[in-house]
């Protein structure tokens, strides 16, 4: 009796199946599409990721280029006429015209103001009264002493009174004399109430105005300041003893000026002046440099930033100096750039390669502490091209010397200068008898003047990309410029150095893969076993 029940429910079920079992392979296709696109999108976000990790650090590079590279030394100076007079007035009186103003060109004998002339008019004309009344008095003097001439021929004039009228008329003839001396004085002092222009040039100062006196005593007031050419000028350059001794005449100078900072402006030495100045405790001495100003851009007065071209080399090869200063952030690759030099028997670092301005008295620098010692140990080694083992007996024998110095003087101060010639004395005495046959040549050229540090070449370490890793090469270098480093050997020309950029240290060691190695130094990907 339940079989007629039970059919109907079961082709039901039966039917729902068949209905399912149907419409399986869309949902699997559906499926399926959204694990692959999920698939892909993980891949893509994947590939995206470490590409942008491996590219998020690049180095920079520049190239090793050719051209020309200078050693200068820096000081700053004001520019001034070639020549120039201040014009000024040797008599007193109130101002009564001013015939020329600031920038005013004139000529030799120009007229450039008037004092005041009635007062000096006045004494002329006195002086000119007393003049005739004194060529008056001669005449009478004149003509009483020829009568007396002709009595005394007659016999009726004694010896005595001829000879009071001689000393009459010669009385008389010297006030004429005096009157006519005082009437050319007065006529001087009345002609110098015109002011005139003594050279040729432009009015560059003017310290007058009409109305105001003019008081001259014991020094003439200065009135104009005319500069003879403003085509040429001069700078005086105040150079620090430190580097005075690297200036000669006739060397090339490049300054600019606050007004025209873009533009460079060419000079030469023409003048070394010998007396020093001291402020402060620092001593400088003159350089006068000389510049064409054809178009009067320069103005006296301004202030020029100067560079002084010591030395000058064309067409060499060329590395920026950025490059030698550049370390890898990874201490242990940097290790390998270090080691690398002392292998070459060198100081560590690219710090020697650019010390083309060292001195070659060995004044270290100017410091009044250690620092100056060794700085001073520093340049004999590069200048004498000392050995690690020549390096460590002067500096033992600098340090030596610096603890037996004498104690500072009451008030605190040092004898530096002294202090530093003791030191070189004392590195000097500890280094002759290891010195050999071409440093003793060296130094000889040094201590008579000589200038061997052309020929000195300093060690130093750059760094190349081969394989997308920083390798170390040693090259040889010699003077250096604000940019740029000569380069001996070690490169050759468009061979890339790098200047900048890469990893940090500290990313470099945690940024790994999510598979857990680290991560390649190219960008690449790593696996770690186990």
């Amino acid at each position: 009796m339940n079989a007629p029940v039970a059919q109907p429910a079961t082709q039901s079920m039966r039917d729902h199946a068949h209905a399912m079992w149907s419409k399986r392979p869309g949902l699997l296709r559906g499926r399926n599409l959204w694990i692959v696109g999920g698939a892909l999108l993980v891949l893509l976000a994947l590939w995206f990721m470490f590409k942008g990790d491996g590219n998020a650090n690049p180095y920079r590079t520049a190239p090793v280029d050719r051209g020309a590279i200078s050693r200068s030394v820096s000081a700053t100076g004001t520019l001034q006429p070639v020549v120039s007079a201040n014009v000024g007035s040797t008599v007193s009186g109130p101002v009564q015209r001013v015939e020329v103003d600031y920038n005013t060109p004139v000529r030799v004998g120009q007229v450039l103001a008037r004092i005041d002339p009635t007062s000096f008019q006045q004494r002329v004309t006195q002086l000119q009264a007393s003049l005739a009344q004194a060529q008056a008095q001669y005449a009478t003097a004149n003509a009483d002493y020829q009568r007396y001439v002709a009595l005394s021929n007659a016999g009726f004039a004694s010896a005595q009174l001829m000879q009071q009228q001689r000393a009459a008329r010669d009385t008389a003839s010297a006030a004429v004399a005096g009157a006519r001396a005082n009437l050319a004085s007065a006529q001087t002092d009345l002609s110098r109430t015109v002011i005139r222009s003594p050279i040729n040039g432009v009015v560059v100062d003017k310290q007058v105005s009409v109305g105001q006196s003019v008081a001259a005593s014991f020094q003439a007031a200065t009135l104009f300041t005319i500069a003879q050419d403003l085509s040429h000028l001069q700078a005086n350059i105040s150079v620090d003893e430190a580097d005075i001794g690297d200036v000669r005449q006739g060397q090339e100078v490049q300054f600019t000026v606050d007004a025209f900072p873009d533009r460079d402006f060419r000079g030469v030495v023409s003048q070394v002046r010998q007396q020093g100045v001291s402020d402060q405790g620092v001593v400088s001495y003159t350089v006068v440099v000389t510049a064409d100003n054809p178009d009067q851009t320069l103005l006296p007065g301004m202030t020029a930033n100067a560079d002084i071209v010591i030395e000058r080399q064309n067409d060499v090869l060329r590395v920026p100096t950025t490059a030698l200063r550049f370390r890898p952030s990874d201490p242990d690759v940097a290790a390998r750039g270090q080691a690398l030099l002392r292998g070459n028997g060198q100081r560590g670092g690219a710090a020697g390669a650019q010390s083309g301005g060292q001195r070659g008295n060995w004044s270290g620098g100017g410091q009044g502490d250690g620092r100056g010692g060794q700085r001073m140990v520093q340049q004999m080694a590069q200048q004498l091209q000392l050995t690690p083992a020549q390096q460590a007996t002067v500096q033992q024998a600098v340090q030596s010397a610096m603890q037996n110095a004498p104690p500072p003087s009451a008030d605190g101060t040092t004898d530096r200068r002294g202090m530093m010639r003791e030191l070189r004395q004392a590195a000097l005495a500890a280094l002759q008898p290891s010195l050999t046959a071409q440093q003793r040549q060296l130094l000889a050229q040094i201590q008579q003047g000589g200038d061997p540090r052309r020929e000195v070449r300093n060690q130093a370490v750059v760094w190349v990309l081969r394989g997308n890793l920083p390798t170390p090469v040693v090259v040889w270098t010699g003077i250096a410029d604000n940019t740029n480093t000569l380069l001996y050997s070690g490169l050759n020309e468009n061979d890339q150095v790098i200047i900048g950029g890469g990893p940090p240290a500290q990313t470099q060691q945690r940024n790994a893969s999510p598979f857990g190695g680290p991560r390649g130094p190219g960008g690449g990907r790593g696996f770690r076993a186990g």
